[in-house]
């Protein structure tokens, strides 16, 4: 199960077990029509929600089996990598923030810190993993000062081509932000 460090597991999405269940059987039913359309012989095809799960995590399972090491339980205070993290913006809405090392420029003037580029404990993604705690903390206080859409706006000035997030508040007052190209 994934969780961060310290907490409790958590419950997976629910029906992620059904979902991936209904693809293993849609594809074997289509197998079959292909099959019978090929051959004029039909087919009895089954399915199971253990196996498909088994299968969703066959990763996992054969990690396990093969004893290998797996990577310690994600610590959002001290991350393995400051800018692959989830942040709170002001309004409460948590998002997942992804930068490659070539955006790390426009990661801070994108948050009023253009300081960062220079900063010796930041100038490289070495030394950003070293000081990972110190960078989080900074990303913390920035994105805390505006809420969701603020960050999700359109704005190349700000992010350049690296922005990948569209928020927007609908019904209730509620935040929704997607992907704008994946």
């Amino acid at each position: 199960m994934t969780r961060d460090a310290g907490a409790p597991p958590t419950w997976p999405i629910a029906a992620s077990g059904d979902h991936a269940t209904a693809v293993g059987l849609f594809s074997a039913i289509v197998m079959a029509l292909y099959r019978r359309e090929r051959t004029g012989k039909g087919s009895a095809v089954t399915t199971s929600l253990l196996a498909e799960g088994v299968w969703a995590a066959s990763v996992c399972i054969a990690g396990a089996l093969a004893e290998a090491t797996f990577y310690p339980l994600h610590d959002r205070q001290n991350p393995a990598n400051a800018v692959l993290n989830p942040y709170k913006a002001s309004n409460g809405s948590w998002f997942m923030l992804v930068v490659t090392p070539d955006k790390f420029t426009a990661l801070a003037k994108a948050i009023g810190r253009p300081d960062l580029i220079t900063d010796p404990h930041f100038s490289d993604t070495a030394k950003q993993a070293a000081n990972a705690a110190q960078l989080r903390a900074i990303l913390d206080d920035a994105f805390a000062k505006e809420p969701i859409q603020h960050w999700g706006e359109d704005r190349p000035e700000r992010f350049g081509e690296s922005r990948t997030l569209s928020c927007s508040t609908g019904a209730g007052g509620r935040d929704r932000c997607a992907p704008t190209r994946l």
